[in-house]
């Protein structure tokens, strides 16, 4: 006999071995027994969730899962929506009083209400020159301190010089 021969039989005789040994009764009740295992469990999992068999079509636990995905990004978009409000402080508050306005800007040029124009000009440069920023600049804590006051100071300038008519 041939050696191409001899390999030839060695190699049909290995792969009969190989399809008997998956022939045998045992190991494919095993095989059997844990697939049935595993359908048991999911079956399980599916009623813990409130499915019905009806509802294992693939197209059926697709659309479940599309719901859930959806859902969550829903839940996540309105969570960053609220926290980007929140970081950026609500607007378009209520309507201010024009009258409480008009008495917070002069006390906080420091002025009786009642001033004309040019007693707030005085005020407002006033203040600017004790508060500006420019003054604190080797400071960082008073020049946010400052900062916050002259914008104070400049909202109260600019509101009554429009009151005023200047």
């Amino acid at each position: 006999m041939s050696i191409g021969k001899r390999l030839l039989d060695l190699a049909r005789a290995s792969v009969t071995d190989f399809r008997l040994a998956f022939e045998r009764d045992e190991d494919r009740e095993l095989l059997d027994a844990q697939r049935a295992a595993d359908r048991e469990q999911e079956a399980q999992q599916q009623r813990e969730a409130g499915e019905t068999a009806d509802d294992t079509t693939v197209g059926k636990r697709a659309g479940r899962g599309a719901r859930r995905i959806k859902d969550a990004a829903e839940e996540a978009w309105d969570r960053a929506f609220e926290a980007a409000r929140a970081r950026a402080g609500v607007r378009g508050g209520p309507p201010s009083d024009p009258s409480a306005d008009r008495r917070r800007w002069y006390r906080t040029l420091e002025l009786e209400p009642g001033a004309d124009l040019q007693q707030v000009r005085r005020a407002y440069r006033r203040l600017m020159k004790l508060y500006h920023p420019d003054r604190f600049a080797n400071d960082p804590e008073k020049l946010e301190v400052a900062t916050a006051v002259t914008r104070k100071v400049t909202e109260a300038y600019n509101g009554l010089t429009q009151l005023l008519g200047g």
